[in-house]
């Protein structure tokens, strides 16, 4: 009978029978539902909980039993006849060794993980290890220091638990007075832990052999501070047979904090040799056998790699890192493995050929509410179709700061051929999903119903409250009602990239068929202009000012490149068209200021905005001409391409930009930037604001709506920032409704 385990049972329901069954021992949720694919269908997992256990990040909620716990899984495994025993965890890893030790089942024996688990007993072993000494935690109260270990130890020195995981109960002493308050106050805190491994270790370990594994003192391990390049070591022991999977790199963030793993790693094949070297040793030397084991390493500029930890299991964290890089099923190989089969390690290519994989964190150190700060709608709306993101808490949950290591709120699954790209990548999705990075604070949420291939062309009518938005991917135009949130849709002979509003019921349209208008009513689309001065007119964006002036540019670029510069162009209501400017690098976004007396451009190419001053002094019957242009830059060629332009009310212009996944306020008297908004997505082609009810003197408007686009601008390559190649491409386009808060 189960005296502190609890037990969910995943099988195929047709066929119990057949399944071979297996003791999984303190499984995440994450792992349960990993159990429960179509990839491990040959099998009947027995998953066995203790509820007072928290597995990752580790955490007591009450006192913890494991020898009861052993004891509950050594009965479980013989009435239902367990074939194998399968952990990721370290603590699962030691009731693993007892529960396959007393059954006699293919598996680790409890002194080899104790010899990897206990760091004083690893640090015996090791042939290298750093300096390092004992101190122990007498009745509660006083720490026992040896004045030798002062005088021995270079400070600053670095003390940690003798077993734990996740980093925990650790603190760097810089200066000998202070390493007996540290010592007191982690061992304090540590002691409930100790009390747990304690007992296990007493009830199943040789305690004359093991003296520091069963001591009532609280033991911790002080030690030389180690600096340097993080790194893992993965593989595993097969009959006395070392077989090495790989080596990840741990890419540090600037907190010390894990910022990601990524794979293969970089290191020379130098190195490489001298830490499998250091493994094979230590596993000879500790009888390590039937088990995976993940080896953690400090990487200097000079001297031999420093071995800080050796984990007698699979690093489950990596699993995904070695699906996409090897096509190693890592969970699939620990199960054959612990039926006493030999996993099959692919033969890896060369390092440059191997398939990059990142696993990077969305972390903060933060308490609260789990959706004050993490933007999980958006995530789940934009990342999750891809299998991009996996998340580590909900929304409801409560965050707490574990003090040792930020939290991980989501994980990022990245693959491609550039690491930095990817961080690059992840740094974005940061910024773009961390709510205390928005700064001043934003909202946004993907308009439903509103599905694109290519977005383009946002405009907002204040007298209906329609917004309008165009699809170029899949030609039509979408018509927004914003009062009843109902969406129509106006299938287009051609592709549009922009729009402007003409009359009630008609919209002027620009594109591929130069300039149209068309009835909303009756659908008819009638041309306006189609070619200037014998040549066929493609247009990108235009606008129309309040004498019922159009203003439009054009383009010239095919599937390959840029072709030739671009104008800006002016047609009068009695329908007279005439070039105002040439020589636009790649005319885009357009909009008007609030007076009507400037014309912004944007020129994707120069990476700037044309600011052109109407000729106020013109009749009705002359053609529109400007008095006076000047530009700016606006980006630089790290940040994407300036795309996209809306005016709100104050006069600011809201720049959209293409490979850079955001949204740049600008001040177009300064050309200061008032603030950034960014976005999950990386290809932002349009933005309008609304803001009718807005305080015009407000330092922001009140709502604005971007769109992205899943078309790859493929005539813009000549413009592509260095990260833009290797990222995720997107599945579609989104319209997003970002709400500002004033």
């Amino acid at each position: 009978m189960l005296k502190v385990a609890t037990v969910t049972v995943i099988q195929e329901v047709n066929q119990p029978d057949e399944l071979i069954p297996v003791l999984v021992l303190c499984p995440s949720q994450d792992e349960k539902q990993l159990l429960s694919s179509a990839d491990f269908s040959a099998y009947c997992f027995h998953c066995l909980e203790y509820s007072s256990l928290q597995t990752t990040p580790p955490k007591l909620k009450g006192q913890v039993d494991l020898v009861a716990f052993c004891q509950d899984a050594i009965a479980y495994a013989k009435v239902h006849k367990i074939a194998a025993v399968y952990y990721s965890f370290d603590i699962a890893n030691l009731v693993a060794a007892v529960v396959c030790q007393s059954l006699n089942i293919f598996g680790p024996r409890l002194e080899s993980i104790l010899q990897c688990f206990h760091k004083f007993y690893a640090r015996e072993i090791d042939s290298y290890p750093p300096g390092y000494s004992v101190v122990q935690l007498d009745n509660e109260k006083d720490i026992l220091i040896d004045k030798d270990i002062v005088n021995t130890l270079r400070f600053p020195v670095f003390v940690k638990p003798v077993c734990s995981s996740y980093g925990m109960f650790c603190g760097k002493v810089d200066q000998p007075e202070q390493l007996q308050q540290v010592c007191k106050d982690l061992a304090r805190a540590y002691q409930p832990w100790w009390q747990m491994y304690r007992d296990l270790f007493q009830a199943f370990v040789d305690g004359t052999k093991y003296p520091l594994a069963v001591t009532s003192q609280v033991p911790l391990l002080v030690e030389d501070l180690i600096s340097g390049q993080p790194l893992t070591c993965d593989g595993f022991v097969y009959r006395g047979q070392v077989h090495f999977l790989g080596l990840v790199d741990t890419v540090e963030a600037k907190d010390g904090s894990v910022d990601c793993y990524v794979f293969p790693s970089q290191v020379s094949q130098a190195q490489q040799r001298a830490i499998y070297e250091r493994v094979a040793n230590f596993i000879q030397d500790s009888g390590l056998d039937n088990s995976f084991f993940c080896a953690e390493f400090w990487l200097q500029e000079q001297g031999s790699p420093v071995l800080i930890e050796m984990n007698a299991r699979m690093s489950a964290t990596f699993g995904f890192l070695y699906q996409q890089s090897l096509n190693f099923n890592l969970p699939k190989a620990a199960l054959t493995l612990a039926q006493g089969i030999c996993p099959d390690i692919p033969s890896q290519t060369l390092v440059e050929k191997t398939p990059t994989s990142c696993r990077l964190y969305l972390s903060t150190r933060n308490n609260g509410l789990a959706s004050t700060l993490f933007d999980f709608s958006l995530a789940q709306q934009t990342l999750s179709c891809s299998q991009l993101i996996t998340f580590n808490c909900e929304a409801a949950d409560q965050i707490k700061n574990t003090y040792y290591h930020p939290t991980p709120l989501a994980e990022l699954n990245l693959v491609g051929s550039n690491r930095a790209a990817l961080q690059f990548y992840g740094q974005h999705l940061r910024n773009a999903l961390l709510l205390e990075r928005r700064s001043p604070a934003y909202q946004i949420a993907v308009a439903q119903d509103c599905v694109l291939q290519g977005g383009e062309g946002l405009y907002y009518d204040p007298r209906s409250n329609q917004l309008f938005c165009l699809d170029y991917g899949n030609p039509q135009l979408i018509q927004l009602c914003l009062t009843t949130r109902k969406v129509q849709r106006f299938p287009l002979p051609g592709l549009c990239y922009g729009l402007a509003l003409s009359g009630t019921e008609t919209v002027v349209l620009s594109g591929e068929l130069g300039l149209v208008e068309l009835n909303l009513n009756t659908k008819e689309i009638i041309p306006i202009i189609q070619d200037y001065q014998g040549k066929q007119l493609v247009c990108n964006d235009v606008v129309i000012d309040k004498n019922g002036n159009i203003w439009f540019n054009t383009i010239d670029e095919d599937a390959t490149a840029i072709r030739g510069t671009g104008a800006l162009l002016a047609c009068n209501p009695q329908g007279q068209v005439q070039e105002v400017f040439a020589g636009l690098g790649y005319a885009n976004g357009m909009g008007l200021s609030p007076d009507g007396r400037s014309l912004y451009v944007v020129d994707s190419l120069e990476r700037s905005v044309h600011v052109f001053v109407l000729n106020s002094d013109r009749t009705e019957a002359t053609l529109p001409d400007i008095h006076d242009h000047h530009k700016f830059i606006v980006a630089d060629e790290t940040e994407g391409v300036p795309d996209g332009l809306a005016v709100d009310g104050a006069g600011r212009l809201w720049l959209t930009f293409w490979f850079g996944g955001k949204v740049v306020c600008i001040d177009p008297q300064s050309q200061a930037r008032v603030r950034e908004i960014v976005l999950p997505v990386i290809n932002i082609s349009s933005v309008t604001i609304v803001d009718s009810k807005c305080d015009r003197t407000a330092e922001s408007p009140c709502k604005l709506f971007a769109c992205s686009s899943a078309v790859p601008w493929l005539g813009g390559k000549v413009l592509a920032p260095w990260y833009a190649g290797d990222l995720p491409v997107d599945r579609q386009g989104y319209l997003f409704e970002i709400d500002i808060e004033l």
